[in-house]
């Protein structure tokens, strides 16, 4: 049925039907005003009714806390930088391995440096020798240079505390400028030291294949 408009001139809509539709429109404008501003806040009031992201979530970890030019002095101020929270301590972890992977070997020098500033107290394990390590370190053949690139890299937390957090840490092997499909891990317990985080043992706690397969992702790396 199709619902004609009255003729001109004909018989009016009575005086409550008036009343009636006055009522529609003004809510009809009402809503409308309401939901345009619900989508376009006005300035200085709300942004948006959406709720904000969860206070205290954790932070994702950086997989290039050291800088790329992964010096001993970038890996000193990563240690200062990293924060007393997981993600902190899994950041350094990983800067601290990268740092040992690295190719030329950082000298004698900086490894005292590094060692000293890095190893906590009664540290153990193949870290407790990192200066030693450092010096004696053989040389690659072909290889002139390597790194160790987490941003495909690989962490899982082991066990962790306010102070403590034992870390499986893992990258991506570059030599000479190209990957090699090869991966290295290890597996750190960083320990909240003097106000910074320091490595008290390593280990291998988790296999390559578990790691990556199942260890979360760094937040970018180099």
């Amino acid at each position: 049925m199709v619902r004609r408009s009255p003729a001109a001139g004909g018989r009016g809509l009575p005086r409550w039907a008036w009343i009636v539709t006055g009522l529609v429109v003004v809510l009809a404008l009402v809503g409308g005003v309401s939901a345009w501003y619900q989508g376009n806040p006005r300035p200085g009031g709300p942004a948006s009714t959406s709720p904000a992201p969860t206070a205290g979530a954790p932070a994702v970890p950086n997989g290039c806390l050291a800088g790329p030019l992964n010096d001993a002095d970038g890996l000193l101020q990563a240690q200062r930088d990293a924060p007393q929270n997981q993600a902190g301590a899994v950041g350094f972890g990983a800067a601290v391995l990268r740092w040992i992977a690295q190719y030329p070997r950082p000298s004698a020098k900086d490894g005292s440096t590094v060692a000293a500033a890095v190893l906590a107290k009664g540290a153990t394990g193949t870290i407790a020798h990192l200066a030693a390590n450092m010096a004696s370190a053989e040389t690659l053949p072909g290889v002139n240079s390597g790194s160790l690139n987490f941003s495909e890299g690989r962490y899982i937390v082991e066990a962790a505390t306010p102070d403590m957090v034992r870390v499986t840490v893992g990258g991506a092997e570059v030599q000479n400028g190209k990957p090699t499909d090869q991966n290295i891990a290890s597996t750190f317990t960083m320990v909240w030291e003097s106000g910074v985080w320091k490595v008290r043992s390593d280990g291998s706690e988790r296999s390559l294949d578990e790691l990556f397969a199942s260890g979360s992702a760094f937040a970018g790396g180099c």
